[in-house]
């Protein structure tokens, strides 16, 4: 099997359940935990503008050690911030070379792409399609947003004080650029089409 990768843009509606961690995450990291800014299909919205879809992703085996022997329950994704099964087969599926989903004995941690299995996998490989948000990107473009809502506010003088709302915009400014720093370089597969 071979991992595809897209990058998606696509408008969100209303709420997905699988996104619940996210959405707090990310509102968090933009300073509207209460949702007064954005709502929730505002946040999706902008979110799915930094999403990554991807088909097929074969987990890698991350073998521990337990009583002498190798077992292969831990399995990584490689991708982080991924959207929760609660949102269904849609956004998230893993299954077994056969296609056939895996449905229990098997926990994962989302936000790091960490799967844990009851059973030792050995021998068995195991797919994920998954939906994983660069949500360092996501932030900056909420900043940037709001930033933008800032650039009426300015600096004056009145009565012999001096009013410096222009901080607003800076600051706005300052965070996006935090958050850009922070983000990973983004990258996509090119399949040549002319090419058997």
């Amino acid at each position: 099997m071979t991992t595809s990768f897209t990058t998606s843009g696509t408008a969100a509606s209303g709420s997905r359940a699988g996104m619940a961690n996210i959405l707090t995450r990310w509102r968090r990291m933009v300073a509207d935990s209460a949702g007064s800014v954005w709502t929730d299909a505002e946040a999706l919205t902008l979110l799915d503008s930094y999403r990554t879809d991807v088909w097929q992703g074969q987990l890698q085996p991350a073998p521990q050690y337990d009583s002498s022997s190798l077992v292969y329950r831990v399995h990584l994704a490689g991708w982080e911030n991924l959207e929760e099964a609660a949102t269904g087969t849609a956004a998230f599926r893993l299954y077994d070379a056969n296609g056939s989903a895996i449905s229990s004995g098997w926990s994962a941690d989302y936000l790091r792409g960490v799967f844990t299995f009851t059973a030792d996998q050995k021998g068995s490989a195991r797919y994920v399609d998954a939906r994983s948000y660069d949500l360092n990107m996501a932030a900056a473009d909420g900043w940037r947003e709001l930033m933008a809502s800032k650039a009426s506010l300015y600096k004056f003088t009145a009565d012999g004080a001096t009013y410096e709302r222009n901080q607003w915009f800076e600051h706005c400014q300052q965070m996006a650029t935090f958050y850009d720093g922070l983000s990973k370089p983004s990258y996509s597969l090119m399949t040549r089409s002319d090419v058997a």
